[in-house]
């Protein structure tokens, strides 16, 4: 896997730091798991949405949003990231 530099997981939907005017507590933040499965690789300043998973030996592009799964073996880029391309086997 590779992670290219100044990549954000975000790790909460909804987050927020207060609600009806008082501090939430650790207990009252709902954390999702993000996956980023073998091989992929993620280009520089991407942002990823919580909640997704990166398919294996799957690259996205530089500058990307990541809201949505990304299946295997695939080029994706953009905001939102979408699916260009496959990478085919040489």
């Amino acid at each position: 896997m590779f992670v290219g530099h100044n990549v954000s997981f975000i790790n909460d939907k909804y987050p927020r730091a207060a609600a009806n005017d008082k501090l939430l507590t650790e207990g009252e933040w709902t954390l999702e798991t993000t996956l980023v499965k073998k091989g992929a690789s993620i280009g520089t300043s991407t942002t990823i949405l919580s909640g997704v998973t990166i398919g294996e030996n799957s690259i996205i592009g530089a500058g990307s949003v990541v809201t949505k799964d990304i299946p295997d073996n695939v080029i994706a880029y953009g905001n939102p990231a979408k699916v260009i391309r496959k990478i085919e086997d040489e």
